[in-house]
């Protein structure tokens, strides 16, 4: 039976050609849709954070006049119409050992737009269809040095650490850094996509307006097991109520915003 990629994070050959490619193509495929649209880093409980709900079309001509106006994340591709599969546009993988399942997800967002360091409990790809993204990665050995927290979200363990400070600022302002290897470093453009490992913990950033796509991929094995955790704690969160004062998919400690 054929492997998995590398269990390291590498460059990979995706067609993305099917996927938007600007912010205005985004906003094509459902202008009324409404969105979340985060300010702030979530992944960090110290950072502050709101979400706004607006619609595609206004999110994509505010982002247009004000680079920093706010980051779509993680929005299911399949919601706004779009069906793309990786397995089908993604080489590397056609010769993998077969998955039962992937998900894929849509990020628009401004210069500095971030997403917090945290680890994924799925492979990942990451592609970028515009603009530049930074992408900073540590080993899963390296978790006791990035300050774990308890913000919660699902499949997803979060960090305090801010990785793009520098070097010695994260020695000085996170103590258990100290002795931790520098991250690699990756800076994707248009048509590049990388290959993150799961529990491979990873902080990203836009450079510029971006659009990306990342897509989580699970085997039948992977569902068995850490995908019935997924869905427990799923299910807790969003039918019972569990962790919702400190997640990031609810009403954050900033607040919900709503524009017409």
């Amino acid at each position: 039976m054929a492997s998995k990629p590398a269990a390291l994070p590498h460059l990979v050959a995706v067609d993305a050609s099917g996927l938007p490619q600007s912010p205005e193509q985004v906003a094509a495929l459902h202008p009324d849709r409404r969105v979340a649209v985060s300010h702030g880093c979530e992944e960090r409980c110290a950072a502050p954070s709101r979400k706004e709900d607006v619609t595609l079309d206004a999110f994509v001509a505010q982002l247009r006049r004000d680079p920093r106006a706010g980051y779509l994340k993680q929005c299911p591709l399949e919601d706004l119409g779009c069906r793309w599969s990786l397995r089908a546009h993604a080489p590397f993988l056609r010769e993998a050992t077969p998955w039962a399942q992937e998900t894929a997800f849509l990020w628009v967002g401004g210069a500095d737009a971030t997403t917090g360091l945290h680890s994924d409990d799925e492979d990942n790809v990451l592609v970028v269809t515009h603009g530049r993204k930074r992408v900073l990665l540590y080993p899963p050995q390296a978790r006791r040095h990035l300050d774990p927290n308890p913000r919660y979200d699902n499949g997803t363990e979060c960090c305090e650490l801010d990785a793009f400070l520098s070097e010695a600022a994260k020695a000085r302002a996170y103590p258990p850094y100290a002795g931790c290897a520098p991250p690699l470093s990756f800076v994707l453009s248009q048509g590049d996509a990388l290959f993150i490992p799961r529990d491979w913990f990873h902080a990203v950033r836009s450079l510029d307006v971006s659009v990306s796509v990342n897509v989580f991929y699970s085997t039948a094995g992977d569902l068995a097991t850490r995908g019935v955790h997924r869905t427990l704690t799923d299910f807790a969160h969003n039918r019972l109520g569990l962790w919702r004062a400190n997640c990031v998919c609810h009403r954050p400690a900033g607040g919900f915003l709503y524009r017409p």
